[in-house]
């Protein structure tokens, strides 16, 4: 679990470390795996191996900022700058 733990650090950028809740399924009597992204609860990922899933909820973390970003810059005035930095 810690070196996947690592892994999705790593992929997010290696200023920004965001947590991960990873949950084995077959507990409740299914196959594969699902994570949850604590900063952002709406990010989830889902897999059949534990690495797909950590992949997955990337993709969604990935994604959400993409969107958030994108909706920030239809809300510029004259004189704002949007940038992307690292936390």
């Amino acid at each position: 679990m810690q070196r996947l733990t690592n892994s999705f650090r790593k992929s997010i950028g290696k200023n920004m470390e965001i947590t991960m809740l990873l949950h084995d399924c077959s507990l409740d009597g299914e196959s594969g795996f699902a994570a949850t992204c604590v900063e952002f609860p709406e990010a989830n990922g889902q897999g059949e191996t534990p690495e797909e899933c950590v992949q997955d909820l990337r993709t969604a973390v990935h994604e959400i900022l993409q969107f958030r970003r994108e909706e920030a810059r239809k809300d510029l005035t004259l004189g704002d700058k949007l940038e992307v930095i690292a936390a």
